[in-house]
């Protein structure tokens, strides 16, 4: 009942942002420009998503080989790959992240150390979003951004900036060890509860030992960094796609903000968050409306495109543990084994 009402409370909100956008926007200005989108544009933009979940694996494979996790690079890209395909198409919540987790549990791997290897990348990409933005804030400047937009970036990334050093500090689990005093005894539902906790101490301090090797660390950031300024340049491409190109500086200003209220777990894949970042950001520095949200549209196929590699993948293993299970029927039913 619970993760209906959050389903349903996301599609209202949903719902909501495009009927609050389209109050704005005729939709004949929006078909008139989707008209005029340019194919090769379009293409070359799709080929920067294509590329991205290859970085996203070559990062998290440095983190899990130092935590002794050796699946090596090929098997990485196939989880990246799969488990954005999954994530889409599994009638469940489930992020991409959770898939990754359950596929490294299932290769016999530890969780614990998988769990602490993906926060470390999540922090990493965290601070190479800002790190770009400010960048592209410095390069722009107030003039060419708008004094509004300039000043939300500022916020968000102090907020943003905050966030991480609380999460390495002791805060986030100074509270385990008196919970787990007061819960010993009280039953197995208690038991529970007080191993959970224990298992977030495990994973903060799987986390906080990536700091004994900031070499790694360096890598997993600067692979972080590049992935950001592959979506800066999809967008800029975009933008050229529909005939209104927009300043480098912009992109770099404006698209880390918004990856970042995307993440946000109010919505399904950023719809109507990332719609009304976009109109925000881009519409404060002076691009129509209807242009924004053409940019924006457009990145839900190329989306979906990219996932054609995942969808493979997925098909392969299916195919692959249904040839296992159909052996193992095969032997559990050999006359010659009975004999």
């Amino acid at each position: 009942m619970k993760r209906r009402l959050i389903n349903l409370g996301k599609l209202i909100f949903i719902a909501a942002c495009f009927a609050v956008i389209f109050s704005k926007i005729h939709p004949s200005e929006l078909a008139e420009h989707f008209r005029g989108v340019a194919p090769g544009w379009v293409l070359a933009a799709w080929l920067t998503v294509l590329a991205e979940p290859v970085l996203v694996a070559v990062k998290w494979n440095l983190l899990l080989r130092e935590k002794g996790i050796n699946l090596g690079l090929w098997r990485i890209a196939r989880i990246v790959f799969t488990s954005n395909f999954l994530c889409v198409v599994v009638p469940v919540s489930v992020g991409a992240d959770a898939l990754r987790l359950m596929m490294v549990k299932g290769a016999q791997q530890s969780l614990t150390h998988a769990t602490g290897s993906l926060v470390a990348d999540r922090i990493m990409g965290a601070l190479a979003i800002m790190l770009l933005s400010l960048l592209g804030v410095a390069w722009a400047g107030p003039a060419v951004l708008g004094a509004q937009a300039l000043w939300s970036i500022l916020v968000i990334a102090a907020i943003v900036l905050g966030a991480v050093a609380v999460l390495l500090s002791p805060l986030p689990v100074f509270w385990v060890p008196p919970l787990q005093r007061r819960l010993a005894g009280r039953g197995p539902l208690a038991e529970r509860v007080a191993a959970l906790a224990g298992k977030a101490v495990e994973v903060h301090d799987s986390l906080l030992a990536y700091r004994e090797n900031p070499g790694l660390l360096a890598r997993v950031f600067t692979l972080n960094l590049l992935a950001q300024m592959l979506r800066v340049v999809q967008i800029a491409l975009l933008f050229r796609a529909v005939g209104h190109p927009v300043a480098v500086s912009q992109a770099a200003a404006f698209v880390p903000m918004i990856n970042m209220f995307t993440l946000l777990p109010i919505s399904y894949f950023g719809l109507g968050v990332k719609e009304g970042a976009f109109l925000y950001f881009f519409g404060r520095a002076g691009v129509a409306k209807a242009v924004c949200l053409t940019v924006s549209l457009i990145t839900y196929p190329l989306i979906l495109g990219a996932m054609i590699p995942g969808a493979l993948c997925a098909l392969l293993d299916t195919l692959k543990r249904g040839e296992g299970a159909g052996r193992d029927r095969t032997e559990r039913t050999d006359p010659t084994d009975r004999a």
